[in-house]
């Protein structure tokens, strides 16, 4: 079904009228431009009422244009279909044809005049923004000098009399106080040049455990500033130091922040072994808080590569720490962790039981944020089920709450499933509106792959809708992202990781060409693990019900051959 979105705008159903009575109906005058109608129904007979007049003249093309608008406005009503055929059969083949072309001519000049008041706009809001960003450019530079001034006003004497002093241990300190004042404001830069300054003392003095520190604290404005090699080798200068001193919680510390550079850098295998070794040394000195944030993101790196049992156990050990240390209000978010790779293996039974409980918590501990995760996640346990229609209410609180947190990202992901279940449903212009508002939200986030999934959804429900030059341009859309290969049958889950979406996305542009191509070939493989698992969820879920058929029909094979056992007998003593 077409969509006539000229008649919410008052100007294009004046040029379109006028296009109208100008090309197809000479000196008709444009008097019934102005009527501007305010619900369907009285548009409808609005429509039905020019198409009648245009009709008494003879003018079909523009009686037939008319009827085709209320048919479109009001598609189960008989009226304008039953005469747009009268006026078909009145004309003859060429006539027709003819009127055909003029209503095609209309329908291209209103699309026209509709992608133009886009474009124009669509100009205006880059203008707009260009001009905003330059301005907040501008202001950026400006609060950061200012900043700059602020600090170095407020450590002006202290430093004066510090660079005066013989001692350098006090110029140094001086030095890192400055430092950490310009990570606090998220200079970098003046950070990195600060403790530079404080390092080059303490080494001179030969101070190794002070020295151990700066270097921690130069490795994370590394780190800040998108430096990760040098980050890298900066934690690895402070780690051998702390093993050197025997001192072993810094030394696990350190461990775990270089894992995290590894992981940030989507180098999953040393991430692994580093967080591995940071989990040994707590388990040995009984650092059980530090030991659950360890396993914690243990789980999370073998959930990314889809190594899901591997991650279930890392999950469960933060469980039965977090149970220990009686820190329940932390139970929510691993729970939906679990939840989800315990879905994703097919373990549907567990993976419900985890996404309620973690709902139950989140909603005892106020964070609706995290709550609507786990109700998307249930809705597409039950998408997968085929209940589409108790999926979609499941999506829609899901949305309520996203919606009031401002959760953005949520929304999108969440607006593509319920766009799914409309589909599944046979619910197409329900499902394209779904996917459209997905993918508003996800290309103004910058989010490809949501994205990619929101365009090729959208081109098989304007396709499955006859809008076929629609679909037609979400396919060129779609190969425009290079993700023609890219799936939408699978249902997204959500889980804490996702909450990370600004600083990982913040972290991309920073990235160097052999990171990024590190994360495609894993995001890749474990897309393909991803759909395999899927498929085999799918025939297991099959063989399973076959099983249980054949089941059924023995069971009632069986039953029927005793009870006809026993008729048997009955019959037999009956006679004797």
């Amino acid at each position: 079904m077409r969509k006539h979105l000229f008649t919410s705008n008052p100007k294009v159903v004046l040029l379109l009228c006028f296009i109208i009575s100008g090309l197809l109906l000479p000196g008709t005058g444009m008097h019934n431009c102005n009527a501007q109608v305010t619900d369907k129904t009285a548009q409808y007979k609005e429509f039905i009422k020019k198409g009648d007049a245009y009709l008494a003249v003879k003018n079909y093309a523009a009686a037939m244009y008319e009827y085709e608008k209320a048919s479109d406005l009001m598609p189960t009503e008989d009226e304008p279909r039953l005469k747009m055929q009268s006026i078909e059969a009145t004309l003859g083949t060429n006539e027709l044809a003819e009127v055909k072309r003029k209503v095609d001519l209309a329908r291209k000049q209103e699309q026209e005049q509709l992608r133009r008041e886009a474009e124009a706009k669509d100009a205006s809001s880059k203008q707009a923004a260009a001009v905003t960003e330059e301005q907040a450019a501008e202001t950026a530079g400006s609060t950061m000098e200012s900043d700059r001034k602020a600090i170095l006003d407020q450590f002006a004497e202290e430093l004066r009399l510090a660079e005066k002093n013989s001692d350098l241990s006090v110029r140094s300190a001086v030095y890192r106080k400055i430092a950490d004042a310009f990570k606090k404001v998220n200079d970098d830069e003046m950070a990195i040049m600060y403790y530079n300054k404080a390092l080059a003392i303490k080494e001179k003095l030969g101070q190794e455990g002070a020295i151990a520190t700066v270097y921690e604290d130069l490795a994370n404005s590394y780190y800040n500033a998108g430096d990760f090699q040098n980050s890298l080798t900066t934690f690895e200068k402070s780690l051998s130091l702390k093993e050197k001193s025997g001192d072993k919680a810094g030394a696990s510390k350190v461990m775990s922040d270089i894992a995290n550079v590894y992981e940030t850098t989507y180098d999953y295998k040393n991430a692994i072994d580093f967080y591995q070794q940071s989990a040994k040394i707590k388990e040995s000195i009984q650092d059980e808080p530090g030991l659950k944030d360890v396993e914690d993101n243990l789980g999370d790196v073998y959930y990314k590569q889809k190594l899901l049992t591997s991650s279930i156990g890392s999950y469960e050990k933060t469980v039965a720490i977090i149970q220990k240390l009686n820190m329940n209000e932390a139970l929510g978010s691993v729970y939906n962790k679990l939840g989800v790779a315990h879905y994703e293996m097919g373990n549907y039974i567990e993976a419900e039981k985890f996404f309620k409980e973690s709902m139950k918590n989140l909603n005892e501990n106020n964070n609706r944020k995290e709550a609507s995760m786990a109700l998307n996640n249930l809705g597409n346990l039950l998408f997968i089920n085929n209940k589409y229609d108790d999926a979609i209410s499941y999506y829609e609180r899901s949305l309520s709450n996203k919606k009031d947190t401002k959760y953005d990202y949520g929304q999108a992901v969440t607006l593509f499933n319920l766009g799914n279940a409309y589909r599944r449903s046979g619910k197409q212009e329900l499902a394209i509106k779904s996917y459209e508002k997905s993918k508003r939200i996800a290309d103004s986030l910058n989010v490809t792959t949501i994205l990619a999934k929101t365009i090729k959804a959208l081109a098989v429900s304007y396709s499955a809708s006859k809008n076929f030059e629609k679909a037609a341009e979400m396919e060129q859309a779609l190969a425009d992202l290079n993700q023609k290969n890219v799936s939408i049958e699978i249902p997204v889950s959500e889980n804490e990781m996702d909450l990370e979406f600004d600083k990982t996305q913040k972290i991309l542009t920073k990235l160097n060409e052999e990171a990024l191509k590190r994360k495609a070939d894993l995001e890749t493989d474990a897309d393909d693990k991803m759909t395999d698992m899927y498929i085999n969820n799918i025939n297991s879920q099959y063989l399973k019900q076959q099983s249980r058929n054949r089941m059924l029909i023995i069971i009632s094979a069986g039953l029927g051959t005793l009870l006809l056992g026993l008729l048997f007998l009955y019959v037999r003593n009956r006679k004797k």
